[in-house]
């Protein structure tokens, strides 16, 4: 029951205050300046309703709709060994979102909607790769030649349309996939796979930026707990692209 509900520090950096401030506005198992209620876990822990933060940012002007263009394209990112084996250091549970990008690349095939593969790789010569790694040392493990950076067995039998292997964070930095997008006059890109929080962000703000619309189908992203995939979802759905259903998003495609 807790899947949909937010922790009290996600819902005051969502709102843009602190933790304590949002204790202090609490009255009776209520924030009535933001139309908030609070919930109590067994643990006496405050959780939000997911819900009721979406209808907030709506009312604030944010979360409007930007619908799909005429010309869609799909790019899936990092669904790879390195994030789906359990064996991994990178790995996440993403059992769901591998059969809802599995019904997304159908559509598209059906739809003749082009399909884009992006792989996050590590460089040991390469600037960016050293940086990132830093913050974060399991990269070390996409060498190029490693099996942890070969497609999810259960996708690695489609036709992709390109298949990138970048070392930056967003796919959209890549010079080889904008073009990509720009000789195929794609105007809408439908982004899937890991991490929300990360490469999925990263490339909805770049995307947006090159003049695209975004669509986020929400049951076809991942990361690496429910609550920073909820709160993260929010922010986008609030800012840079359309989180939908991915019913929705399969029906948006047929257009």
């Amino acid at each position: 029951m807790f899947e949909n509900l937010l922790n009290i520090s996600e819902v005051a950096k969502l709102l843009g205050i602190s933790p304590s401030t949002l204790r202090r506005l609490e009255k009776n198992g209520n924030i009535e300046e933001y139309g908030l209620k609070v919930i109590y876990t067994p643990g006496g822990q405050r959780r939000y309703i997911l819900d009721e933060i979406h209808h907030l940012y709506s009312n604030q002007g944010f979360s409007g709709q930007i619908g799909f263009g005429k010309k869609p394209a799909l790019l899936i990112r990092d669904l790879t060994l390195a994030f789906t084996d359990p064996h991994s250091q990178l790995s996440i549970k993403m059992e769901n979102e591998i059969t809802a990008t599995k019904q997304l690349i159908d559509e598209a095939i059906l739809q003749k909607i082009p399909i884009i593969f992006g792989i996050t790789i590590y460089k040991s010569d390469n600037m960016v790769s050293r940086i990132w790694c830093k913050k974060f040392p399991s990269l070390q493990i996409l060498d190029r030649e490693s099996s942890w950076v070969n497609i999810h067995p259960a996708l690695s039998h489609y036709p992709f349309d390109l298949i990138s292997h970048t070392v930056y964070i967003s796919s959209l930095y890549d010079e080889k996939i904008d073009n990509f997008l720009k000789q195929q006059q794609i105007d809408t890109v439908i982004l899937a796979g890991a991490t929300t929080s990360g490469s999925i962000r990263a490339a909805a703000v770049d995307a947006l930026q090159r003049g695209y619309s975004v669509i986020i189908p929400k049951e076809a992203v991942g990361d690496r707990n429910q609550t920073l995939q909820n709160s993260t979802l929010i922010d986008l759905n609030a800012r840079y692209a359309d989180v939908m259903s991915l019913d929705k998003v399969l029906k948006g495609m047929k257009q």
